[in-house]
C-alpha cells in the first residue's frame, strides 16, 4: 500500500501494457524539489494519504497540484463537505497554477449530493460586461482593431464568475466556515511554496518576459530570468486580498482599495477595458440543470450550454456506440472500442467531425439564443448522424438537424467560433458521505489577459465570442451584453444502471478538452481501464477544423498513416491535457490526475 507524505520532484514516465499493446506517456515532471523545506510544507503535509492510482480509499480528491489536493483534503479531514475541499483546492490552484485558474476567471461546478440522489449544476463561466461592442475586435467607434493584440489586455477580460460560485455553492453545500477554507492558501502565499514545473515550463518559453509585464515581480529573478523549479515564491498581495474575502466575501473584490486596484489594472493593454465595478456586483451565477444521455448501460452527465463541451462528449459517445454496436464490448477481447485500431480511430474521429459541425451551428449562452440541447444529445438523432459515417472520410461535415423547426436556418452560412481556452484546471471530490463535486475551472488562455490584479491572474475569455460575423451568417456566439461566450470546458459524472455515481472527472487543454473526456470515458466505461490507465494513453482530437491531431511521443502518433489513407489530414503534435478522473472500485474510490502536469490523486479512510 503506497502513501504520500508530500511530492518532490522526480521525472515519471508511465508505460502501459493495455490489451497487449504498448502506450507510452511523456515524460513529465512532476512536484516539487528534493528537499526543499519550505514553510508552505505544513505540518499537515506529514499525514499519510494514499495515492489513488495504487489504492482505493472512500475520501478521494484529484487536482492539478498537490497543494491543491492536500488543501482540499485538510478540509476533509476536518468534517468538511465535497464543496468545501473542492473550494479550498480552487483557492490554492489560484496560487500555485495561476496560469490555468483563480479568482479571476469563470469555472463550471457540478454537484452530487448522495443523500438526496440530487445532480446540480452551477455556471460560473466569465460573461462580457454590459457596455460591449460588436465584437472583441471591434471599437467603441466601429473601427476594426488588431486581433492578436485584442486577445490579451485589458479589453479581453470577461466579468469574473469563479468567486461568486465559490460563495453561492458553500452557501448552499458548504459545512466549514467560510473563512476556515482560506487558511492554508493564506499560508502557503504568506510563507512560500516552490516554483511548479509546469508553470516554469510556460514561463521559460522565449518571449515571456516582454509578454507578462506584470509577473516579472512574482515569478522571474534580478536578471529576468524564470526562477528555477522549487524556487519559493511568496505572493503576499494574494494573501491580502484572501484575508479580505474571507472576513468580508466576494465583496471584498469590488469595495474600497480593492475595487479601484482591479479597475486600474483593467486599464492596461492594447484597449482598456469597457468593464464597469457594477458587472462585478451585479454578476449572477446560473443554475442550470445538466444534460445526460446514455452509453452502455451508464447515464452520462455533463453541463448543459453555453459548454459546447458536454454536447460534443454525448454526441460523440453515442454515435460511436451506435456505429459499433453489433460488436462485444468487452474489455477482454474486443477491438471495438480500442484506439490503438485504426478502424475505431476513424469511427472516433468522424464522430467527432459531426459533433462539431452541430456544436458551431446550435451551442450558445441559452439566455441568448434558444439552444435545441436535448434534441442535439437525443439518441435516436444520434443514431441517425452516425450512419453518415463511413470507411473514408466524408467530403464534409454539415450540421445535423436535431428539430425541424431549425431547418430554414441551414441555409445560411455559420460563423466560425473562437478557438477556446488554453489553459484550464480540473479537480474531483468525494467525501466521506458520498457527495461529489466535479469542478472545471479557467483563466482562458494562459495567464489570461496577462494583467495581474492583488496577485491573481484575469481572464482573457472575452476571445472565446465568434470573430466578426458576415452578411447573412448565423453567430449564436456573438458578443452581446452580458452574455457568457462558449466553452469546451465538461465536467462529467457517470452513473450506472442502479443511479450510483461510479466516476467524475473533466480535463483541461482548450478545445480538445472534449476529446480528453470521451476517450477516457470509453477507456473506463467500454473497456474497464483504471484512471491511470487511461490518463496514460496518448490523444487523438478533431478539436481544430479540417484536421486528425495525435499525441508525439504516444502510441497514438502510429496511427497517422492510417488514418491519411482513410483521407484524414493529420498532424502529430504535442497535446497538452490536464485530466483527473476518480471512479469507484470494490472498495472505495480509485483516481489519477494527468502525468502531463503536476497534479496528484490522494485520498484517505476516515477513522470509525
Amino acid at each position: 500500500m503506497k502513501r504520500h507524505r508530500f511530492h518532490l520532484t522526480f521525472n515519471l514516465t508511465k508505460v502501459k501494457a493495455l490489451q497487449g499493446k504498448l502506450w507510452q506517456a511523456l515524460p513529465v515532471q512532476i512536484g516539487l524539489c528534493i528537499g526543499l523545506a519550505l514553510a508552505s510544507i505544513s505540518s499537515a503535509a506529514q499525514v499519510a494519504y494514499l495515492d489513488l492510482t495504487q489504492n482505493s480509499a472512500s475520501v478521494a480528491v484529484t487536482t492539478a497540484h498537490p497543494l491543491a489536493t492536500e488543501a482540499a483534503l485538510k478540509m476533509l479531514q476536518q468534517g468538511g463537505s465535497a464543496t468545501d475541499a473542492a473550494i479550498a483546492a480552487q483557492l490554492m490552484l489560484g496560487l500555485v497554477e495561476p496560469q490555468s485558474s483563480g479568482l479571476g476567471g469563470g469555472s463550471f461546478f457540478m454537484h452530487w449530493h448522495a443523500g438526496q440522489k440530487a445532480l446540480t449544476s452551477f455556471d460560473g463561466l466569465a460573461a462580457a460586461p454590459q457596455r460591449v461592442t460588436e465584437s472583441l475586435t471591434t471599437d467603441v467607434d466601429g473601427s476594426r482593431l488588431p486581433s492578436a493584440q485584442m486577445s490579451r489586455g485589458g479589453r479581453s477580460a470577461g466579468v469574473p464568475g469563479t468567486l461568486p460560485l465559490l460563495a453561492k455553492v458553500h452557501a448552499q453545500f458548504g459545512k466549514l466556515p467560510w473563512a476556515s477554507l482560506f487558511t492554508p492558501t493564506i499560508e502557503a502565499a504568506s510563507k512560500g511554496f516552490p516554483m511548479p514545473a509546469y508553470m516554469h515550463q510556460i514561463l521559460k518559453a522565449p518571449g515571456s518576459t516582454e509578454a507578462h509585464p506584470d509577473l516579472l515581480h512574482l515569478y522571474f529573478d534580478d536578471s529576468q530570468k524564470v526562477k528555477a523549479i522549487g524556487s519559493p515564491i511568496v505572493n503576499l498581495d494574494y494573501a491580502q486580498i484572501l484575508q479580505k474575502i474571507a472576513s468580508q466575501g466576494p465583496s471584498a473584490v469590488w469595495t474600497g482599495d480593492q475595487g479601484a486596484a482591479f479597475m486600474a489594472s483593467l486599464q492596461k493593454g492594447y484597449k482598456p477595458s469597457l468593464m464597469a465595478l457594477d458587472d462585478l456586483k451585479n454578476y449572477k451565477v446560473e443554475e442550470r440543470q445538466a444534460l445526460c444521455g446514455p452509453y452502455l448501460r451508464y447515464k452520462v452527465c455533463v453541463m448543459a450550454p453555453p459548454s459546447f463541451g458536454g454536447v460534443v462528449v454525448l454526441q460523440m459517445l453515442q454515435m460511436i456506440e451506435a456505429k459499433t454496436a453489433n460488436t462485444n464490448h468487452s474489455s477482454n477481447d474486443s477491438h471495438a472500442t480500442h484506439f490503438n485500431q485504426p478502424e475505431f480511430a476513424h469511427i472516433y474521429a468522424e464522430a467527432g467531425k459531426l459533433a462539431q459541425s452541430d456544436r458551431q451551428r446550435y451551442v450558445a449562452d441559452p439566455g441568448y439564443f434558444q439552444v435545441p440541447a436535448k434534441a442535439l444529445v437525443a439518441n435516436n438523432y444520434l443514431k441517425q448522424r452516425a450512419q453518415l459515417i463511413q470507411e473514408q472520410t466524408l467530403p464534409n461535415y454539415s450540421a445535423g438537424q436535431p428539430l425541424l423547426a431549425s431547418q430554414a436556418d441551414l441555409s445560411l452560412n455559420t460563423s466560425p467560433a473562437a478557438p477556446s481556452s488554453d489553459a484550464t484546471s480540473q479537480l474531483a471530490v468525494v467525501d466521506a458521505a458520498g457527495n461529489a463535486v466535479t469542478m472545471t475551472t479557467t483563466n482562458n488562455l494562459n495567464f489570461g489577459s496577462r494583467l495581474l490584479t492583488q496577485g491573481y491572474i484575469l481572464n482573457n475569455a472575452l476571445t472565446n465570442f465568434a470573430s466578426n460575423p458576415k452578411p447573412g451568417e448565423v453567430s449564436p456566439n456573438k458578443m452581446e451584453s452580458g452574455k457568457r461566450p462558449v466553452t469546451s470546458m465538461a465536467p462529467t459524472m457517470v452513473f450506472d444502471d442502479k443511479g450510483q455515481l461510479i466516476s467524475l472527472g473533466g480535463s483541461a487543454g482548450g478545445g480538445q478538452i472534449v476529446d480528453y473526456v470521451s476517450a477516457n470515458l470509453i477507456r473506463m466505461l467500454a473497456l474497464d481501464q483504471t484512471p491511470v490507465e487511461a490518463l496514460s494513453q496518448g490523444h487523438i482530437s478533431t478539436a481544430i477544423p479540417q484536421r486528425v491531431q495525435l499525441e508525439k511521443g504516444t502510441a497514438a502518433a502510429q496511427l497517422a498513416e492510417p488514418l491519411q489513407a482513410k483521407g484524414h489530414k493529420v498532424e502529430v503534435v504535442p497535446m497538452n491535457s490536464g485530466m483527473g478522473f476518480l471512479k469507484r472500485s470494490a472498495n472505495g474510490w480509485i483516481g489519477a490526475a494527468d502525468p502531463r502536469r503536476d497534479g496528484a490523486a490522494w485520498g484517505f479512510n476516515p477513522t470509525p
